[in-house]
């Protein structure tokens, strides 16, 4: 029986205080579906998928009622700092930040997925408890948990 132990993989994460914008070149590099975001203290903190990173690289429209690309495409050149220059990942999580799922090594498939689908994330973070020490394993992604569901190309 397959478990999260023989499913999980080594996750590239950052942590609250790294450089916002290196987080952002770190999840494009590595082509990452989300962003793992540590705590201080090593602890999954938070998640941020891909999508909600470009709605923090819009900039607001110019004009009310256009969408953002329509009015502001020449904004995003070389020579402009980014919205994310100067900042800690902390600085741009949303108030209301999105918590990463938590899995043991001995969740199941389907539990991961179920998981994955509730929270509407494509990474689960796998934890080991062992008394009041708490360890990250790494991460499933949804392709993982595709490739184990429905097998490889």
């Amino acid at each position: 029986m397959t478990l999260a132990r023989d499913l999980v993989r080594p996750y590239t994460m950052v942590r609250v205080d790294d450089d916002a914008q290196e987080a952002a070149r770190l999840l494009v590099r590595e082509r990452l579906p989300a962003l793992l975001v540590l705590d201080q203290v090593e602890f999954p903190y938070a998640i941020v998928p891909a999508t909600q990173l470009l709605t923090e690289l819009m900039p607001e429209p110019d004009e009310p009622g256009l969408p953002p690309a329509m009015t502001t495409v020449d904004r995003f050149d070389d020579a402009t700092p980014g919205p994310l220059s100067g900042r800690a990942v902390a600085d741009w999580l949303p108030r209301r930040r999105a918590t990463p799922g938590l899995v043991g090594p001995e969740s199941s498939p389907l539990e991961v997925a179920a998981l994955m689908t509730r929270k509407d994330c494509p990474v689960v973070a796998v934890i080991e408890r062992e008394g009041r020490v708490v360890s990250l394993l790494g991460a499933i992604t949804a392709d993982i948990l595709l490739e184990h569901f429905i097998g490889g190309s």
